[in-house]
């Protein structure tokens, strides 16, 4: 999810001539270091969603444990999770693109 998403931003980024002095293995290198940003965000997100909520230590347990069940936990317990989503990856952009 991360890296299929970080690829498509330097895909775009690639298309409207941002990073045309870097071949195809810069490219990737890059797409690698913003899909750890993105998923470090993603997850500090979360985290300050479900301590709202009150389940923090489910979720750090889940993190842990239960990684293959994390999106149906998550839609399960967070409001409107698949907006919520959406909505911290287009925060993720704007902050590691610079945007």
């Amino acid at each position: 999810m991360y890296l299929e998403t970080a690829r498509r931003w330097v895909a775009e980024l690639q298309d409207s001539g941002k990073l045309s002095d870097l071949d195809s293995d810069a490219l990737e290198k890059l797409a690698q270091e913003y899909a750890i940003r993105l998923e470090e965000f993603y997850l500090g997100e979360v985290a300050r969603q479900m301590e709202k909520c009150g389940k923090a230590v489910e979720f750090e347990r889940m993190i842990l444990y239960d990684g293959q069940y994390m999106n149906k936990y998550l839609n399960q317990t967070i409001p409107a999770y698949p907006a919520f989503r959406l909505e911290v990856f287009s925060k993720a952009r704007k902050i590691i693109l610079g945007e």
